[in-house]
């Protein structure tokens, strides 16, 4: 029998829904059903767990387009957020279907955007994908310093050639002790602001480096799967102003800031006709 056929039937629905959670190259999946279903094409099981949603609101208003996913704290996809956000995206999307039919319908694709926990039950906070519109218009300003994404497609710096490889010598809580030297032909000044990288038990994990004081970096975030002797990336933060472009990156001819702007009131302060 056809989705559509289900649909339309009085008796003959037996309405499921499959949750589908992605992020870098990981996969989980849950249903509302009691048997585990796999779908033709998928690499991907989907376990039946106690899980619900709220209803999808199609208001046209994106403020109230949230999408609300509950189910038990000791849930794979909820240990991920238990300590710090994962740093790459979590994507969700959510099928409709039938129990013994193999069509299922997409009704949802969006992000996790946040975990809250209260009891036994986890909630995850979701946002369609069409809410990355909430902000439409041109994003630069006239300003003095870059407004460039660091590595981004303006700035076009290559992060690889402002990479250094390291092994972290001891952490405590969001401070990484690395050994003497460690900085190699830059100063430490100049890892501030910059990117802290290594590959957790769920995937490549990101931290932002907030200061750095000699060998010890204060990042952005718990640290709980960072490990003494664990192999870490740390790239070069950048002040986005025309010193670090030039002597830093060489990048001056991708500088987006605009650094003559006047800061004297060509007119002046004092009225000629008196």
């Amino acid at each position: 029998m056809t989705f559509a056929g289900r649909e339309t039937s009085r008796t003959l629905g037996a309405p499921i829904a499959l949750f589908r959670f992605g992020w870098g190259d990981r996969l989980l999946g849950y249903t509302t059903s009691e048997y585990p279903i796999t779908l033709d094409g998928e690499d991907l099981t989907y376990q039946p767990i106690p899980i619900e949603r709220n209803a999808i609101t199609s208001s046209g208003n994106m403020d109230k387009s949230t999408l609300q996913i509950r189910l038990p704290v000791n849930t794979e996809i909820v240990d991920l957020f238990r300590v710090y956000p994962p740093s790459e995206v979590v994507g969700v999307t959510i099928f409709q279907g039938h129990q013994g039919e193999d069509e299922f319908l997409a009704i949802f694709v969006g992000r996790v955007l946040s975990s809250a926990r209260k009891g036994r039950i986890a909630s995850l906070n979701c946002e369609p994908a069409i809410t990355s519109m909430r902000r439409p218009g041109l994003r630069r300003r006239f300003q003095y310093a870059c407004p460039h994404v660091l590595y981004g497609s303006q700035c076009r710096a290559n992060r690889a050639d402002f990479t250094i490889e390291r092994q972290v010598l001891s952490v405590s809580g969001a401070n990484v002790t690395m050994s003497p030297g460690w900085q190699g032909q830059w100063q430490p000044t100049n890892f501030q602001n910059g990117l802290f990288e290594w590959q957790g038990p769920n995937g490549t994990e990101l931290r932002n480096i907030l200061k750095a004081d000699g060998d010890i970096l204060l990042l952005s975030g718990r640290l709980s799967s960072l490990v003494p002797g664990s192999t870490v990336n740390l790239s070069l933060g950048c002040k986005h102003n025309m010193d670090d472009c030039l002597g830093v990156f060489n990048n001056i001819h991708n500088y987006g800031g605009q650094p003559w702007i006047p800061v004297k009131n060509p007119i002046g302060f004092v009225n000629q006709y008196y």
